[in-house]
């Protein structure tokens, strides 16, 4: 029996689901999960991220209310 793989069709119905992280389901498709451990980017990385959320921020102030924390 022959089985085709299906990705993610940006046409198709998407059911979002939102918890700690958004879930985005499509029937039928291949999922590919990837993650990060909290502990697993280097400090000096975390703190440019940190630099540069500040920055666009600043930047952006009228943004600040959309912020989301995600611990950077």
């Amino acid at each position: 029996m022959l089985h085709t793989m299906s990705f993610y069709n940006p046409n198709a119905l998407v059911t979002i689901y939102r918890g700690k992280l958004p879930h985005w389901r499509q029937e039928g498709v291949i999922y590919f999960v990837t993650f990060r451990l909290a502990d697993s980017l280097p400090q000096a990385k975390l703190d440019w991220l940190r630099r540069e959320k500040e920055l666009w921020l600043r930047l952006h102030p009228g943004t600040a209310r959309l912020q989301i924390d995600h611990g950077v």
